[in-house]
């Protein structure tokens, strides 16, 4: 029997590369290392392929959290306490805790007195219980259980009514808001104050009035009467015409420019200039617009345009 190594033999020497060392490896004195030299690819296992996921999949083949379904809760939710009570132990309350757990028979009376028509038969039974069980404690005996006395009710008079309504109606009234004091205003007597108005009355800049005769304008010299403008001149005198009104009364020309008569018409503004002439049609303005051409007048239908020009019978239903 062969004797199987499973190292990596040093004095390796086939003809191929250098096997890789696994447990499927065979040195040179095995019987079948021959054959484990020549087919390394067959003995060695392939590497398989990794997949590489992205970090969107990952992010989404998390679990989602478990929520809770929504549901209208209170503004002032009140927490609820669990109370633990051990196995080995014996809850209890003292008796001073008992007592002061109680409610005063003070309070507890004002409530069956006030609301006696409101609340129902458990309500005040249970309310009388509470009662009962107050009355023997210490600290309701110390508050003074018994409730004062109320006074009878006082017939009022005619005088006392009259004086009540003279209260109302003087209570009754809208508070007014204090008056607002006005600044006081410093100004001086009118004697001081005529001279600087007759002052400011003047005029600042005081003009003379034309007195006598008008000045006669002066007359054209006869020199400038014989002189001839120059272009420059003649230029000035007119209007400016910036403004619509110096322009004067506008013409508007409507002859016909001297060039466009001189103009020489082109070959092709000819042509477009004549009238269009149309054939075969009884009037200019073409009635009939849709003839028939004359080769489909010869044309020799096919059998499949016959069948196809049969009118089809429809079924009523």
């Amino acid at each position: 029997m062969a004797d199987f190594c499973f190292a990596v033999d040093a004095n390796y020497t086939g003809t191929g590369a250098k096997p890789i060392p696994n447990f499927l490896y065979t040195p040179c004195h095995c019987p079948v290392g021959d054959h484990c030299h020549d087919n390394t690819e067959d003995v060695v296992p392939k590497r398989l392929k990794r997949f590489k996921t992205t970090r969107r999949i990952r992010w989404l083949a998390r679990p989602r959290r478990v929520r809770q379904k929504f549901r209208q809760r209170p503004v002032l939710a009140r927490r609820q306490e669990t109370e633990i009570i051990r196995s080995y132990q014996k809850p209890y309350a003292s008796r001073r805790i008992q007592q002061l757990a109680l409610p005063r028979v003070r309070s507890l009376l004002v409530v069956r007195q006030h609301y006696r028509h409101l609340l129902s038969k458990v309500q005040a039974q249970q309310l009388n219980k509470w009662i009962k069980k107050s009355v023997l404690t210490i600290y309701s005996q110390l508050a003074s259980v018994e409730l004062p006395e109320q006074p009878a009710t006082k017939i009022m008079t005619t005088e006392d009514w009259q004086r009540h309504q003279q209260w109302l109606e003087r209570n009754a009234r809208h508070r007014q808001p204090p008056a607002i004091p006005k600044p006081p205003i410093n100004r001086k007597p009118l004697a001081e104050l005529r001279d600087r108005i007759g002052s400011l009355s003047t005029p600042k800049y005081s003009r003379k009035k034309v007195t006598g005769k008008e000045p006669q304008i002066p007359a054209v010299k006869p020199a400038a009467l014989k002189t001839t403008p120059s272009e420059h001149v003649v230029k000035l005198a007119q209007p400016i015409a910036r403004r619509r009104r110096a322009k004067g009364v506008v013409t508007e020309d409507t002859s016909i420019p001297e060039n466009v008569l001189k103009a020489q018409a082109s070959v092709r503004i000819l042509e477009l200039a004549s009238p269009k002439r149309y054939t075969k049609v009884n009037n200019e303005y073409r009635d009939t617009p849709f003839t028939v051409e004359p080769n489909a007048l010869k044309a020799k239908p096919s059998e499949r345009v016959l069948e196809l020009a049969k009118p089809k019978k429809l079924s009523k239903k």
